[in-house]
């Protein structure tokens, strides 16, 4: 039981949870979540360290630059799945960071900045 209160107080945050919902959708840079949630790079690394750590993130480490995304699975049902699911689909951080995401990969997709 107290591994599981461990791990909800590791994702009790805005940024973290806001992280895991864009995760679930694509592999993402630091950069390319600093730029998708506005918020600074330093940040951003912080977070991802944390939520890796946790297993909650998988890294994807290839060069030039690493990329993240969900961990499904694993030894604790799938946790991180079951948070990104109880993500309420009407919220506003959650679809601004998703129309977000689009817009970005679109201009990155075009060779643009976003």
């Amino acid at each position: 039981m107290k591994t599981l209160v461990s791990r909800l107080q590791t994702t009790a945050h805005l940024d973290r949870l806001r992280i895991l919902g864009l995760c679930a959708h694509a592999d993402l840079t630091i950069c390319g979540l600093a730029e998708v949630l506005g918020l600074r790079r330093e940040q951003v690394v912080r977070h991802v360290r944390v939520l890796t750590r946790a297993n909650f993130l998988c890294c994807n480490e290839q060069r030039p630059q690493s990329s993240y995304h969900l961990q499904t699975g694993g030894r604790d049902g799938g946790l991180a799945q079951l948070l990104v699911d109880l993500l309420p689909h009407d919220d506003e951080y959650h679809k601004r960071d998703l129309e977000r995401l689009e817009a970005v990969q679109e201009a990155w997709s075009n060779g643009t900045a976003a």
